[in-house]
């Protein structure tokens, strides 16, 4: 018989002791009941209604509150009852936990409970020596001088963590710089992903959770959050910070009025050794931002861009406007979510290993690159929320430019943010003044008073999982994954999704998308096949543009 595992309860949470109890009263009722619903209703009627809530993710998730208690109050046999009482007498007494710290109490239980292969609940949390739970931030500083303070921050750490960052392209440069410093126990996954796996409520998305909670977090692109969805995610973070003593630590682009649950951390000066362990002072670089002209055709941009020397970069947030303009600018590289993600990374590796040997370049992206690919001489970016042009105002070494296109609709979404961003502009250098980067987040939240964080949070309050799930993860139905199979790993992956009816996380590595009116055309026409949620494509998939190309072969047949 195996020895019993020695844990160090002095050095536990409270949290994590408790899991050690549930966890193990868990295994004994699933015994005694057969299976997971009976186990949680005997979990109900014996007085512990957490254990039960969690239990019912074992039965796909944790529900609504009025589905659970339905649910649970359901009778179950009183023979397996007596004999549950016999076996586990007396209750877990709970701690006098805020209701959101419950909350998250019961889902992080849930995880383990739905986990193949969870992390051991002991360590939940990640901590290292000197480094206690908590959420921290650093000072705001540009992309590269943020990456390097985050290598310091993780060599400091000594272990598993996981960096989150807001877009594809900067996965994509921090990957590179990530393998290039050696740091092979540092996971890069997106901002996305953190915020569904701290309000999972569904078995297929709850095994996450436990993942992210086993080690620190380095996380960028809190910033450029809506001032309501900063607020919940910190919420949610600074729960599950305290409960399981969990390090977090910011890593912002730009500056904004900061949630108090956030520490400012002292950005470490260079020892002047030149050691490889020495972050960077914050770095601050004026960006030279042209006066906004008025608005132009895509045609008339693209024949501006073709007079512009030396690099260029212009970035569109619509893919068949971006795939057009790449068709009118023969030679030009489109980065765009018409690729798979693997594809983009494929164009990305490219540009970043040809720096030298492209000194005229032009790229068009609905993705931004990152500095990883090098940084351009014009950067040309249609007008947007002030967050997203100034990380795009951050690859450029010359000039920025906002463009007002007549032929390119804005997402609707974008309305307050750019209202508030054009008076802003009109105001003064917001792209480089951190004063007036903080005045755009105090409007938009003035604009925003009693939108949804007050909701979310009663949502927190009264354990509606499903309901904040799918609030705070709605999918866009603008947008349909189409799966590419382009090797034998893409072929593998779409194989499991027809055999099993679901995508794993990684699974979308190999996904371009479409509109959903382009996705019901493709299906109609016999190119893609109907899968579900997503598409598996069937029809020609350019090399160089992916599912792009019909409108990039009309741009160029009309020029």
């Amino acid at each position: 018989m195996a020895e019993p595992v020695a844990y160090p309860w002095s050095a536990m949470t409270a949290a994590q002791q408790l899991l050690l109890l549930h966890l193990e009263r868990a295994e004994v009722l699933s015994r005694v009941g057969g299976g997971p619903l009976v186990a949680a209703r005997l979990a109900f009627r014996l007085g512990e209604p957490e254990l039960a809530r969690a239990l019912l993710a074992r039965t796909g998730g944790l529900f609504d509150l009025e589905e659970s208690q339905r649910l649970l109050n359901d009778p179950c046999p009183e023979a397996l009852l007596v004999q549950a009482a016999q076996v586990l007498p007396g209750r877990v007494a709970m701690p006098a936990w805020t209701e959101t710290e419950m909350e998250m109490y019961v889902r992080v239980l849930a995880s383990l409970l739905v986990s193949d292969a969870p992390p051991d609940a002991a360590r939940l949390g990640g901590g290292r020596p000197g480094w206690a739970g908590g959420l921290r931030r650093l000072s705001p500083c540009p992309e590269q001088q943020r990456w390097e303070a985050g290598l310091h921050l993780a060599r400091e750490l000594q272990g598993p963590l996981r960096w989150a960052t807001a877009s594809w392209g900067g996965r994509f440069g921090l990957q590179r710089q990530v393998n290039a410093a050696g740091l092979g126990q540092v996971e890069v996954v997106s901002l996305e992903y953190v915020m569904t796996a701290l309000n999972a409520a569904w078995r297929w998305d709850l095994p996450e959770l436990a993942q992210l909670l086993s080690g620190p977090l380095l996380i960028e692109g809190l910033e450029t959050l809506a001032p309501d969805r900063l607020d919940t995610l910190t919420s949610l973070l600074a729960d599950a910070s305290r409960l399981f003593d969990w390090p977090v630590v910011a890593l912002p682009g730009f500056e904004v009025p900061w949630p108090d649950a956030y520490q400012l951390l002292p950005m470490p000066q260079q020892s002047g050794a030149g050691g490889q362990d020495d972050p960077p002072a914050p770095v601050t670089r004026q960006v030279l931002v042209l006066p906004r002209q008025r608005p132009i055709s895509l045609r008339q941009l693209a024949t501006e861009v073709r007079g512009q020397p030396g690099r260029s970069l212009v970035v569109l947030y619509s893919r068949s406007s971006a795939a057009r303009l790449a068709g009118m600018l023969p030679g030009s590289v489109l980065l765009s979510s018409s690729l798979s993600r693997l594809h983009l990374a494929e164009r990305m590796s490219e540009l970043a290993e040809q720096q030298a040997a492209s000194p005229s370049l032009t790229v068009v992206a609905t993705t931004l690159p990152s500095t990883a690919v090098g940084f351009f001489d014009q950067v040309s970016h249609i007008s947007a929320p002030l967050p997203y042009l100034i990380e795009a105002a951050q690859l450029s070494r010359g000039t920025f430019r906002i463009l007002d296109l007549l032929d390119v609709a804005l997402p609707q979404l974008w309305t307050r943010q750019l209202q508030v961003t054009h008076a802003l502009l009109d105001q003064g250098d917001a792209l480089n003044d951190p004063e007036l980067q903080r005045l755009y987040f105090d409007e938009l939240r003035d604009l925003e008073r009693h939108q949804r964080a007050p909701y979310w949070l009663e949502l927190r309050r009264n354990m509606q999982y499903a309901s904040l799930a799918s609030e705070l993860n709605v999918q866009s139905e603008a947008s349909v994954p189409v799966l590419i199979a382009r090797d034998q790993a893409s072929e593998q992956v779409i194989a499991r999704y027809r055999q099993e009816g679901w995508l794993p996380r990684q699974g979308l590595r190999h996904a371009a998308w479409l509109t959903a009116s382009e996705a019901r055309r493709a299906v109609q026409r016999g190119e893609a096949e109907d899968g579900g949620w997503a598409l598996i494509w069937r029809g020609d998939y350019h090399p160089d543009y992916g599912l792009a190309w019909p409108y990039v072969q009309a741009a160029q047949s009309s020029e």
